[in-house]
């Protein structure tokens, strides 16, 4: 798989240049003045060009003759004593298969020596270490390469996604069975986390939220640590990776197993507007377009329940929309969560409210991976000032909205493959009413 994507980043370079790729991976971070070391996970390019996840190595691929160079961290006995095992370069020659290896100490000759045109690397810090050689780099290719690469998965990515999704569709459905018993929020993050590290899954992709009632309009509530309330609801927004490659997926769901309104109405909207977006997703589809249907199916939902009034197409003029859905549809997926690609160079967020969140503004191809995750949500900091506001006043039902202002949000998140003619949904959770209880009822 690495040797694909090394290939594939090749290819977009004249192979005459002279001129070499520089990049180096991740460093463990320490907690200052403590023993407390974060958890390593490599840096996403370097891990998607070579497969290394040990921390402090190098990369140097030249162009010119098509060749890649593995550069390793001199380690010393003192490190085998304190953080273990210390492979010799064959291991790494062996295992990565690179056409040469060397120690980091060594780049300097290796540099002088091979006295390239440019380097392509990423960021100013790398540019300044390499400018310190000497060495002309250059930061504006590389990243928007990488990018382009990135964005069109092959066949061996997929797959690591699809299992990402497996179990993390298992670990939703596991705590969904456990919030109904739990009594904090907290515990239904440890109810979702065993199942993804007794798998062998030890990284997140991101910072789980697992909200109960009112905390679920928080977009990013990583808190997790409320009592829940009785009868109330729950949202989770979780996942897991493999081999770097990750599942995202949100589910609300009623805490005591059975939908009551006003979950039941407001959840059937946000299902809508998911199945809706999800049937059109295919290539030549603008990801802009698919948000603006979504929002569409919103206001005509809270139109049916008398929440909003007026025609949907004076609504979505004034973007009544963003005082209930104020956040993107979806984004690119891989090897990072919100992963790179979703912006070609040249392109800028659209200045509307909601859409200006949107991660994605492609027009999709087979090949690319996004998420669909509408969401509707009743915001008190959002819709007071409405209230109050001549645009937006005459749209709203302030009664009945008033009425709901404690109830929080709802949002439903699939990960979907664009396929040639459509896509491939590898969203494994149920969304229906239906399933879901099912679901809770053992």
């Amino acid at each position: 798989m690495h040797e694909h994507n090394r290939k594939k980043l090749f290819e977009l370079f004249q192979p005459s240049a002279d001129a070499l790729i520089y990049l180096k991976g991740g460093t463990v971070l320490h907690r200052y003045n403590t023993d407390f070391e974060y958890s390593f996970r490599q840096e996403s390019n370097f891990m998607y060009l070579t497969g290394v996840k040990e921390p402090d190595f190098q990369l140097i691929m030249d162009i010119k003759d098509q060749t890649w160079h593995l550069v390793l961290p001199r380690r010393d006995s003192k490190f085998a004593v304190w953080m273990g095992y210390v492979h010799p370069p064959e291991y790494y020659k062996e295992t990565f298969g690179p056409d040469s290896v060397l120690f980091e100490d060594q780049l300097e000759l290796v540099f002088s020596r091979r006295s390239p045109e440019t380097v392509y690397c990423l960021g100013d810090e790398t540019a300044d270490v390499l400018r310190g050689f000497n060495l002309t780099a250059n930061t504006d290719t590389l990243p928007e390469a990488l990018a382009y690469c990135r964005s069109i998965k092959s066949e061996a990515e997929l797959e690591h996604l699809r299992i990402a999704s497996k179990i993390a569709g298992e670990a939703h459905i596991i705590a969904m069975k456990a919030a109904g018993a739990a009594g904090f929020e907290y515990e239904v993050k440890a109810a979702y986390e065993y199942h993804t590290k007794r798998n062998g899954l030890l990284h997140e992709p991101y910072s789980g939220i697992f909200a109960s009632g009112a905390n679920s309009a928080i977009l990013h509530y990583v808190e997790n640590n409320r009592a829940i309330p009785k009868n109330s609801h729950f949202l989770i927004d979780a996942g897991t990776e493999v081999e770097g490659y990750a599942a995202d997926i949100t589910r609300t769901f009623p805490v005591s197993g059975r939908f009551e309104n006003p979950l039941s109405d407001l959840y059937d909207i946000v299902l809508k507007a998911i199945r809706e977006t999800i049937s059109g997703a295919r290539p030549g589809v603008k990801m802009e377009d698919l948000q603006l249907h979504a929002c569409r199916v919103i206001l005509d939902g809270l139109k049916g329940l008398g929440l909003v009034h007026g025609r949907i197409e004076d609504m979505m003029e004034i973007n009544l929309f963003a005082l209930f859905f104020p956040h993107g549809l979806g984004h690119f997926l891989g090897l990072d969560t919100h992963d790179v690609g979703g912006y070609l160079k040249g392109v800028e967020p659209i200045d509307r409210p909601g859409l200006r969140f949107l991660r994605a503004r492609r027009t999709l191809e087979k090949g690319m991976v996004i998420t669909i995750e509408p969401g509707l949500y009743m915001i008190p900091a959002l819709l007071e000032p409405a209230f109050k506001d001549k645009t937006n006043k005459p749209f709203l039902n302030e009664s009945k909205l008033r009425k709901l202002l404690g109830f929080g949000g709802i949002r439903i998140e699939d990960n979907l493959v664009i396929t040639e003619t459509g896509y491939e949904n590898m969203t494994p959770v149920p969304k229906s009413r239906e399933r879901i209880e099912e679901v809770m009822a053992g």
